[in-house]
């Protein structure tokens, strides 16, 4: 497959640096739309074009669509309104307004005015709604008859309609355009012609609110396990549908959220080729973590005025990085068991109770393993630092085997608290309408840094004092 890619990729070159324009329209001919859009993934900005001007107006829709969001939005800044227009016209209404959603007013109004009143009239209302919400990313676009329809004619309208759109569903509506069914295709092909659809229809469909977030819809339909799921309003009116493909998109696009946020970064770094604005997107991140780090400092600064000698305090400090990355990690293992749960469903309705629980049987596990390893090897190492005679192992206020015990219970406590952050933040984000992704890396990090050395060096101080 990518030697396919790769071969389209040499042909579209070789079209390109053609005088010929009937070499490149040879070269792109009878191909995916999917292969040309990762063959354009890795042109020029005005090669695109050119690739884009030698295909018909459907297929250059189809690439558009499937294009990178990067990419996608350079392209269109480069066509003009009238090719843009006659792209746009050629396009699902939802597809149509992710393409123009971002475009400057002037540029999105002239659009508008080029394309029929009816797709003009369909992308102003799904702009109207939260791009990530059902009705963002709903097509309205639907097969919806009356339940006095017969079979037959159900038939009939499927023809026509399936010309242009997928159908998976005819949805039954009263007069005030109401949901009261559907009616899966192959009823319509086992059914007598005679048949009323009321008859045959399943009366009570999986459907979702037109303000559900995306991810909701997801879980329902993989919950469900349908193909396609109606969006209605608050009285059950009837506004469009979402089908498997459309979510699959979605999923996609959640978890490369999530993993950026984890990392510390975000999807929109990806928008841009400015290693400026992608630094920028970076720093939002990072400086918490300058912050989080300097306070976990000002912490062991603190410690220096308490009844801890110097020698003690640089024992103890000598171990900080240890204790502060295994409990970080512990950490994040958590938080990341809990946000893939909260973003697959599977803790859509669990309790914090049911989930702390689990969490908190395996972090003892792994907090009294680690800690026995922790105080041994601490116990060991200043052993051996004391018989080879280093001033800091061989003072007499630090004794290796309360130093051990100090720095193993240390690393215990610090896994506990680390491990109920990775529980409790993800919950509380999404509690208060926050990503719950947003919990994870950096944050958790840094937020672990200053509790782990205050809980850690706080047990310290009551074990050697």
């Amino acid at each position: 497959m990518a030697s396919d890619v790769e071969q389209l990729h040499d042909r579209v070159l070789a079209g390109l640096e053609s005088d010929e324009p009937g070499i490149l329209a040879g070269a792109v001919e009878d191909v995916r739309a999917a292969d040309i859009a990762e063959v354009l993934d890795l042109l020029e900005d005005e090669h695109r074009s050119q690739v884009l001007y030698s295909l018909p107006p459907r297929t250059t829709a189809e690439v558009i669509v499937l294009l990178d969001d990067a990419v996608r939005g350079e392209v269109v800044e480069d066509l003009d309104e009238a090719r843009l227009s006659e792209f746009v016209a050629e396009m699902a209404p939802d597809d149509a307004a992710d393409v123009i959603g971002d475009l400057p007013f002037e540029q999105f109004d002239g659009v508008l005015d080029n394309i029929s009143r009816e797709q003009s009239d369909q992308i102003t209302e799904l702009l109207s709604y939260e791009e990530t919400s059902a009705g963002g990313i709903m097509n309205p676009r639907i097969l919806s008859l009356l339940p006095s329809a017969t079979v037959g004619e159900a038939i009939e309208r499927v023809r026509a309609f399936a010309a242009d759109e997928d159908a998976h569903y005819v949805y039954i509506v009263d007069e005030k355009h109401r949901l009261v069914g559907i009616v899966p295709l192959r009823r319509l092909v086992v059914n007598n012609p005679a048949t009323r659809l009321d008859r045959i229809a399943d009366h009570q469909p999986v459907t979702v609110d037109v303000d559900e977030d995306q991810e909701e819809v997801l879980h329902a339909i993989q919950k469900y396990d349908v193909a396609a799921v109606p969006v209605v309003d608050s009285t059950g009116r009837l506004l469009g549908c979402i089908t498997y493909d459309d979510v699959m998109d979605v999923a996609a696009e959640e978890a490369d959220e999530d993993i950026y946020r984890m990392a510390g970064t975000d999807a929109a770094e990806l928008e841009t080729h400015s290693a400026v604005r992608a630094a920028r997107v970076r720093m939002v991140w990072l400086v918490p973590c300058i912050f989080g780090t300097l306070a976990a400092g000002g912490v062991i600064a603190m410690f220096r005025d308490s009844s801890l000698s110097p020698t003690q305090l640089m024992a103890l400090v000598t171990f900080i990085p240890m204790i502060a990355a295994t409990s970080g990690n512990a950490g994040i293992q958590t938080s990341t068991i809990v946000l893939r749960g909260l973003a697959t469903g599977e803790l859509a309705s669990a309790k914090l109770q049911w989930v702390f629980a689990r969490e908190v049987r395996i972090a003892i596990f792994v907090g009294l393993l680690c800690a026995f390893v922790t105080a041994v090897l601490s116990c060991v190492l200043l052993v051996v630092l004391r018989y080879r005679g280093y001033e800091l192992a061989i003072a007499e206020d630090v004794q290796p085997l309360l130093t051990g015990c100090a720095v193993g219970l240390g690393m215990l406590c610090a896994i506990a608290e680390s491990v109920a952050l990775g529980i409790t933040l993800p919950f509380l984000f999404r509690r208060i309408g926050v990503d719950p992704a947003i919990a994870s890396g950096p944050l958790i990090t840094s937020a672990n840094d200053l509790l782990s050395v205050a809980v850690y060096l706080g047990i310290a101080l009551a074990i050697l004092t």
